[in-house]
């Protein structure tokens, strides 16, 4: 029964969807049920003096992926060739009165097709399938739950506090969006600067949520924004319902809007620490020993500095991200750093405007793990795969080059091609692939080290994205990405060091 509801609900929404697409946005003049798509739904209520509104709205998702992982590993032959699908309907209920928002997002995922034979006993899933299955062992998993349902107060006793309580989406680097900003630097922090750390990771099919609270002070020139939460389950395991209270996140960010300290650029100062105590028995990291129980507590201190500038005939723009941690991991000293630095340009008034970006990551390594320090940077819980479009590293033990450019052919298409070198930090490390907490307790932590045995070079990737948009609320995507593998996937994998990915995704919002 649960399952035909389900069905039952996407259909109403397909077929409001459609009602919405032919009505072309206009307003419906049946009294009680206006609607408008820059409100982001159907306006269920409004008061008369427009201070009161009820408005739903939504998306839905689906998405083809084609995996071709490297070949398989040494003495084992599993699956590494393999296609699977999903759809994700999520919901939003939004109540706005004056200075309060309550806000109810349920969603219902369905995946279709994971292959049962793309993980290896050696070294983990082959892809983003066999991580499917590993965590949720059938071929057609599905579920329904509750993303996000939150209160927020704007404007706490006449002044500029704010908070938020509930269950919501937190992205580090996305405390300050602001429309005045404009969309280039938003597009630019979105894409280069947020979720490095800390993220819903909606990539994936199902997402992460974070229960807890926020709270903040937020003017025209500053934002201060400090919070706690506890990650739910999501990403690649279906049950988002459960929260993972083992892990305790605290963050504090203050923000000098763009502007307030240097013309046309934000300045940031970050702390958060990080503390896992789940019932987990994996230990991601070079020691290869398993444990009883999580035992890590990390403090990260960093800051970002973006900046985007009129010069010559188009826009030059910069990125500077990076931070130090300190912490306790299991029995060793944690110490460990992260930098990035990205530098751009963008001829905006050539055809197709092109935007030729460039950029450099290190994630520090560790060069002895019997020597009772951890030096391997750790990111937390973060949404990993806008820095490497095919997710199979993450910024742990990396040092990443990459050059990136941007066209716009049409007013509808959007092409953009990135180009990797990827080595490791330091050789007497892993290579990891993760991206944070995904179950409450069990054998994954949310990262697989792989060994890579004593080598330096990991890859070089090759990826193309093309996004068009076929009306203002629903976009096509389609993706393929190429990866030659080096001395370090060499020696994890006999049968074939390259690898490739394809997508084709479409998402309706309304």
């Amino acid at each position: 029964m649960k399952l035909w509801n389900l069905r039952i609900i996407i259909l109403l929404v397909a077929a409001s969807m459609l009602f919405v697409t032919n009505a072309k946005g206009q307003e419906d003049k049946t009294k009680g049920w206006p609607y408008s798509f820059p409100e982001g739904g159907f306006k269920l209520y409004e008061s008369e003096d427009k201070d009161e509104k009820l408005i739903l709205g939504g998306s839905i998702l689906y998405r083809y992926a084609y995996w071709n992982w490297f070949g398989t590993d040494k003495g084992n032959n599993t699956n590494n060739d393999y296609s699977f699908s999903f759809q994700r309907t999520r919901l939003n209920l939004k109540y706005t009165r004056q200075d309060m928002e309550i806000f109810f997002q349920p969603q219902y995922v369905h995946m279709f097709d994971l292959p049962d034979d793309a993980v290896s006993s050696k070294t983990g899933p082959f892809g983003m399938g066999g991580l499917y299955y590993l965590h949720n062992p059938e071929e057609n998993p599905y579920d329904f739950g509750v993303h996000q349902a939150y209160l927020r107060l704007n404007n706490l006793f006449d002044t500029n506090l704010f908070f938020k309580g509930g269950r919501f989406e937190y992205s580090d680097g996305l405390e300050v969006q602001d429309e005045k900003d404009g969309k280039k630097f938003n597009i630019l922090k979105n894409m280069r600067l947020a979720d490095r750390m800390i993220s819903p990771f909606g990539w994936s099919a199902f997402g992460r949520s974070f229960d807890g609270v926020m709270a903040g002070w937020d003017d025209d020139r500053f934002n201060l924004t400090t919070s706690f939460f506890y990650p739910t389950q999501g990403g690649w395991e279906k049950d988002i319902d459960v929260t993972i209270d083992d892990i305790d996140i605290f963050t504090t960010t203050l923000t000098a809007k763009k502007g307030t300290l240097l013309p046309d650029t934000e300045f940031a100062a970050f702390f958060y620490n990080y503390e896992d105590k789940r019932d987990c028995t994996q230990r991601p990291d070079n020691e290869g020993r398993s444990c009883s129980h999580a035992d890590i507590e990390v403090q990260m201190f960093g800051g970002h500095i973006l900046g985007i500038y009129d010069w010559g005939p188009g826009q030059l723009d910069t990125l500077l991200w990076g931070g130090v941690q300190t912490g306790d991991w299991y029995d060793r000293d944690h110490d460990a750093y992260g930098v990035a630095g990205e530098i751009g340009y963008q001829f905006t008034k050539m055809p197709w405007k092109p935007w030729f970006r460039t950029g450099y990551f290190i994630g520090s390594g560790d060069s002895d793990p019997s020597d009772g320090d951890h030096e391997t940077f750790f990111q937390m819980a973060p949404g990993t795969r806008k820095y490497q479009l095919y997710p199979y590293y993450d910024l742990q033990n990396n040092r990443d080059f990459f050059v990136q450019l941007i066209t716009k052919p049409t007013k509808k298409l959007t092409a953009r091609m990135d180009y990797h070198i990827v080595q490791l930090d330091d050789n007497s490390d892993r290579w990891y692939m993760g991206t944070g907490p995904t179950q409450k307790s069990g054998c994954i932590s949310g990262y697989i080290p792989r060994n890579g045995g004593g080598h330096d070079a990991l890859s070089q990737e090759f990826s193309i994205m093309l996004s068009y948009a076929l009306n203002p609320q629903c976009d096509l995507v389609a993706f393929y990405s190429h990866v030659w593998g080096e001395g370090v996937v060499k020696n994890v994998y006999e049968k074939d060091n390259e690898a490739d990915y394809f997508s084709l995704q479409i998402q309706y919002k309304f």
